[in-house]
């Protein structure tokens, strides 16, 4: 060996580690050192080597410290063939010293080297590398020995105990005696809290490094649990009996006697098995585990004797208890994770005390240990399934109460994990009903939650359970806790229910909170308590999300397009439904509000989606539903189908305007609405329900007809079907029968020619009859005869303007329809007499006059008989045709027409008892003969002027014996002059010298018949036809008198031309006519004729048309007499003589102005004698006069007076 050195002289002096690699070679079984060469080793064989190894040792064994390091060093390198008895009792000497002068554990030795120390470690270092398992028990008691340190920190007892730490191995461990294993694992846990940094460290990494398994842990655990037993919970530094069946456990006490502190002991054990994952058949903890779990939350007591005996300790009983649990909680979870879903480890259920996680998972007050406590239960789900959906409604409880505390993201994490873990378990074995009852729990404690936590609470859950199903429930327990608390439902949207109602719906598309509005309608129906009361808060809710435009936007866009027309239907269905619940109930303010609601919902729905959701609800098996249905339709299209309404920018803007133009996909569901309709009126039964259903359904076709007039297919189809009703014996649906046709021909014109027939004959031959006779048998018109009559007037409207062309064979029946039947004229209705009114014009617009002139004169014989309305009626028509007349018609039918206006003018003559009031017939007639002459030639005209003077004067050559009928016929025929002068003004004028003669006798006759009839004395009678007893004009004579006056003013009036009217003679002898009038007595029963004018529109008259006559004659030859003879009767003894004649005056200063001067030396004489007249009106008008004057004539002329 010495030759072998000598050799590799020069390698070792350049590098140390050289001869160290040469002995290993050298003296080892194996070297795989690359300084020295691999075939040194198998020089010697083993007992050769074995013999030069105990050499060295004997050798170094007797040298100083120092020396012997250096020997033991350079052959360390052996490994365990190093620890023959010698070097095993100098370890054994070293440990011994290190224990009595450090640990302080027996008589004092001297203080070790650190040659000392380093040989220590060195030997401690061959101890862990034993190269068999009798070894490694054999080495077992140094490794113990070295790893106590009893809270020494000198370098003598840190580096031992290091050098065990950082090369005992897991095989090294393993080889050894249990009862080893137990104390260094025990030492290892002490080592665990010791107060070095660098030991505490290093003995984790041992830890983890060793295998550990679960038979040593047991030992451990099982004083901890049982406090009889508990090396814990015992007295420190007391010995104390045991048996013989804890001999074992004792030596281990013995063995770390004096060092351990309870709690830290106890809290390293813990720490260590939440680290070890890898501990053999782990799962066998549970029970022990739990037990100890247990006993931490519920002995007291326990925990107190174990931190008295853990003196010098720091942290207080509640923190180390708070530790304690939370490091086994998370071990255990640990744990029963790691079991998972091995079906081996199921039916361990009764190591698992759920009950005692429930209980104290709120009780506890600290945060963390709850949160532990619910990561175990939710990984206790996928073990025990069973047992925990037993208890879910205590553990949902205690997880409500503790999310009122426990605000921390961390604890809503642990939250969020437990309700994912333990609601699909629990669904998997439920119902709804107990689905609700999980969130009235929630529900229950939201008020005393943040907002925020609240809403990400509630969000989890609804998640977890699904939102589709599960926010409906929700919205409806918001609703009910509202109304607990609320007697008065006022201010809803100030409720906390309802604001997180509505906050949480926000944070859902509309595809989610419409199944839950849906679904809560759903339960409100089916509810028994405060129904109405939910369904107010409920409708208010429903308005208030309907007005998110989320689902015109997803609409706009065909998003989910199908879904949404689906639910929107099915809501559309829920609230008609709760309409009709509030129908039936009465409940009016509700009412209200559901239609609110209704209206809210199909204002962002673009056509198509509404027509197919009416559509769906139209199909409901429900006959009450289909009628709401329909009623719905017809309110919303009427709303919607306004232009006006478009104002708004944005997505309903838009939606609203496409109700305007129908694009493809609308129109073809609009053709399915319709033919559902269609086929709805073809399929009803005759009853009564079945009967509101058609008026229902025929309405919505009436609407949408007059909405929508530009779909002729389904209309056709849809028209055939309404007109089979028209007959039908219900008036009510005969009358929106009726409606609905004439929307119908409207939209379809002359498509509609095929139905024409099957429509008139319903109502020209059926509907006369019965509203005629209900009008006979009652006073006045029911209003079911106005209504039917006034559809009827509607259809016939729609008729005549779309298929005028086609009604000649029954013109005639039209007419007596419109112009005879008592309701066509009645003034009872103003309405259904303009509807009548409307029609009685489109007929004679729309059909020429060829076909209709004849139908129309023949109405008024059978007029006559049904009194003035119906013959005004009839010449309203007249005048209307007349007026649309071109010129060949005129010249072809004017005769037909002024002879038949020339018949009526002799009403008033005739005196018929069904004419009451005379005028208005008269008034109608004068109107047609006025349109007509319009149309006529000059020489046409005058010849029919000629005719009607000799018509009016023909009754006076017949007839002398009756003046008075003679008085009917000129007051007829100067009401015609008085039109005629109006409207052809200074046309008429040359023909109103064939007049003259007639208004002066019509003037002076009264006066001329009295004197008769005092010469003859035959007669009396005849006093009584022109004069009343008191010398008055009789009424007729003074209306006469009064057309003649206004007659004879509008012609002066108008008379502007070159050549006048009048010359001397003519003006001579009516001037005395026309003075004569200042002096006639009106009739004393003058105000019991409203019809004739009054003494102060005759006398206005008489003034106006004598101060006119003087202006038109222009020349003071005509003006002298005339001034004189009024101004005669200012001498008169009758008042309103001398008034008259005071009033021509002042008419004459102010028309004639400065050309009056040459009348003023007589007027002068006069206004003299009349300043000093006795009546007040008389001097008061004089004086005016004289100021007149004055002002005219620039000077005062009192001094002539």
């Amino acid at each position: 060996m010495l030759f072998l050195i000598m050799q590799q002289k020069k390698m070792i002096l350049s590098d140390r580690n050289v001869l160290a690699s040469l002995f290993t070679s050298l003296l080892s079984s194996s070297s795989e050192s690359l300084l020295v060469q691999q075939a040194i080793g198998k020089r010697f064989n083993e007992s050769t080597k074995k013999d030069i190894l105990n050499f060295m040792l004997d050798h170094a064994l007797g040298l100083p410290a120092h020396a012997k390091l250096k020997i033991l060093s350079l052959i360390k390198g052996a490994g365990s063939k190093l620890m023959s008895s010698g070097v095993e009792s100098l370890l054994n000497d070293l440990l011994e010293n290190r224990r009595q002068h450090y640990l302080k554990d027996g008589k004092l030795c001297p203080k070790l080297s650190q040659s000392e120390v380093d040989i220590l470690c060195l030997l401690l270092e061959i101890c862990t590398k034993a190269n068999s398992s009798d070894e490694a028990r054999d080495f077992g008691k140094f490794i113990v020995e070295a790893l106590r340190l009893n809270g020494a920190e000198e370098t003598a007892v840190l580096e031992p105990c290091m050098t065990i730490l950082r090369n005992l191995s897991s095989s090294i461990y393993g080889s050894m005696k249990p009862e080893t294993q137990e104390l260094i694992f025990r030492n290892l846990l002490i080592l665990y809290r010791c107060p070095n940094g660098g030991i505490q460290n290093s003995s984790r990494d041992t830890v983890l490094r060793i295998s550990l398994n679960c038979s040593i842990v047991e030992k451990i655990l099982d004083p901890i649990v049982d406090p009889n037993t508990s090396s814990v919970a015992s007295a420190h530094g007391k010995k104390q009996k045991r048996s013989v069946k804890n001999q074992d456990r004792n030596q281990c006490d013995d063995a770390t006697q004096g060092r351990e502190n309870p709690l830290l002991f106890l809290s390293a054990f813990l720490d260590v098995l939440l680290m070890k994952k890898d501990i053999v058949n782990r799962t066998s903890l549970i029970a022990p585990l739990f037990k100890l779990l247990r006993l931490t939350f519920e002995n007291e007591e326990w925990m107190l004797k174990a931190h008295k005996a853990s003196s010098g300790s720091s942290q207080s009983v509640s923190d180390f208890t708070a530790h304690i649990q939370q490091t086994l909680l998370l071990t255990l979870e640990d744990i029963c994770v790691s079991i998972g879903n091995d079906i081996a480890h199921k039916d361990v259920g009764h190591k698992y005390d759920l009950q005692l996680l429930v209980e104290h998972a709120c009780s506890s007050d600290d945060v963390v240990t709850s949160n532990y406590a619910f990561s175990l239960i939710t990984a206790l789900v996928k073990i025990v399934p069973d047992e925990v959906c037993a208890r879910t409604s205590d553990i949902l409880t205690t997880m409500g109460k503790s999310t009122v505390t426990q605000l921390d993201s961390q604890s809503q994490r642990v939250f969020e994990g437990l309700i994912s873990a333990i609601i699909p378990c629990w669904l998997s074995r439920t119902n709804d009903n107990d689905t609700d009852k999980l969130l009235q729990i929630f529900v229950e404690v939201l008020p005393q939650v943040a907002e925020h936590r609240g809403l990400s609470i509630i969000q989890h859950i609804l998640r977890t359970l699904g939102e589709a199903g599960s926010l409906g429930s929700l919205l409806f327990l918001l609703f009910q806790s509202l109304i607990s608390r609320q007697s008065e439902l006022s201010l809803l949207n100030k409720q906390w229910e309802y604001e997180f109602a509505v906050l949480l719906s926000e944070q859902y598309s509309c595809t989610i909170w419409l199944r839950s509005l849906i679904l809560v309608l759903k339960k409100i129906g089916t509810s028994i308590e405060d129904k109405f009361k939910q369904m107010q808060v409920a409708m208010q809710f429903v308005a208030d999300k309907l007005r998110d435009p989320e689902i015109s936007y997803k609409l706009q866009l065909k998003e989910d397009m199908h879904d949404i027309q689906n639910m929107v239907g099915e809501l559309m269905e829920q609230v008609v439904y709760h309409l009709q619940l509030v129908d039936s109930n009465k409940k009016h303010s509700l009412k209200e509000n559901i239609r609110a609601v209704l209206r809210t919902l199909t204002k962002g729905l673009p056509p198509s989606t509404y027509f197919n959701v009416i559509k769906e609800l139209i199909n409901h098996g429900d006959s009450d539903m289909k009628k709401k249905a329909l009623g719905l339709l017809s309110e919303t299209v009427k709303d919607l189908g306004t232009g006006t309404k478009l104002k708004k920018k944005g997505s309903v803007s838009s939606i609203r305007s496409s109700w305007q133009q129908l694009d493809e996909v609308s129109l073809k569901s609009f053709e399915k609405l319709c033919l559902s309709i269609k086929k709805l009126l073809d399929d009803a039964r005759e009853d009564i329900s079945s009967t509101s259903l058609e008026l229902a359904a025929v309405s919505a076709l009436e609407v949408l007809a007059n909405r929508f007039p530009s779909h002729d297919d389904v209309y056709s189809k849809c028209l055939k079907s309404v007109c089979k009703r028209i007959c039908s014996d219900n008036s009510a649906l005969s009358s929106h029968c009726l409606r609905a046709t004439g929307a119908l021909v409207n939209a379809l014109g002359p498509k509609a020619l095929e139905e024409l027939p099957s429509v008139m004959k319903c109502v020209l031959e059926k509907f006369p009859a019965e509203t005629k006779k209900t009008v006979d048998s009652a006073i006045g018109s029911s209003s079911s005869v106005d209504s039917l009559f006034m559809s009827v007037l509607l259809t016939l409207e729609a008729v005549v303007n779309k298929l005028a062309g086609f009604l000649n064979p029954y013109l005639t029946r039209i007419l007596q329809l419109v112009v005879l039947h008592p309701l066509s004229f009645s003034s009872s209705d103003p309405k259904l007499k303009l509807k009548a009114d409307v029609v009685r014009k489109l007929i004679t617009e729309k059909i020429p006059v060829r076909l209709l002139l004849q139908p129309v004169l023949d109405m008024y014989p059978k007029s006559i008989g049904l009194g003035e309305s119906s013959v005004s009626v009839v010449f309203e028509m007249l005048g209307n045709l007349v007026s649309s007349m071109d010129r060949a018609s005129i010249s072809v039918y004017h005769a037909k027409v002024f002879g038949l206006c020339l018949e009526a003018l002799d009403l008033r003559h005739q005196n018929l008892d069904s004419i009451q009031n005379i005028d208005v017939v008269e008034q109608n007639v004068i109107n047609v003969v006025v349109t007509l002459t319009m149309k006529l030639t000059g020489s046409t005209f005058r010849l029919l002027l000629i005719k009607t003077i000799e018509w009016s004067d023909s009754n006076v050559k017949g007839d002398e014996s009756a003046p008075g009928k003679s008085d009917s016929r000129a007051i007829s025929f100067y009401s015609l002059v008085n039109k005629l002068a109006e409207s052809q003004t200074s046309l008429f004028v040359p023909y109103f010298k064939d007049l003259l003669d007639g208004c002066v006798r019509g003037l002076n006759d009264a006066e001329e018949t009295k004197s008769t009839l005092t010469q003859k004395k035959k007669k009396a009678k005849l006093n009584d036809t022109t004069t009343d007893k008191d010398g008055a004009l009789s009424i007729q004579v003074w209306h006469r008198r009064a057309l003649i006056l206004s007659a004879l003013h509008k012609c002066f009036l108008y008379d502007s031309g070159s050549s006048k009217l009048l010359d001397y003679s003519e003006f001579e002898d009516l001037r005395k006519a026309l003075v004569s009038q200042l002096v006639v007595e009106p009739p004393v029963s003058l105000k019991n004729h409203p019809n004739v004018p009054s003494v102060e529109e005759v006398d206005d008259s008489l003034v106006a048309c004598i101060g006119q006559m003087a202006v038109t004659a222009g020349s003071d030859l005509f003006w002298k007499p005339l001034n004189h003879e009024v101004l005669m009767q200012t001498r008169s003894e009758k008042i309103r003589a001398r008034v008259l004649g005071l009033r021509i005056v002042k008419y004459l200063v102010e028309k004639l102005k400065e050309e009056y001067l040459v009348l003023l030396p007589e007027t002068i004489r006069f206004l003299d004698e009349v300043l000093e007249d006795a009546e007040l009106p008389v001097k008061s008008l004089a004086q005016d006069i004289v100021r007149e004057i004055e002002t005219m004539s620039g000077e005062s002329i009192r001094q002539y007076l």
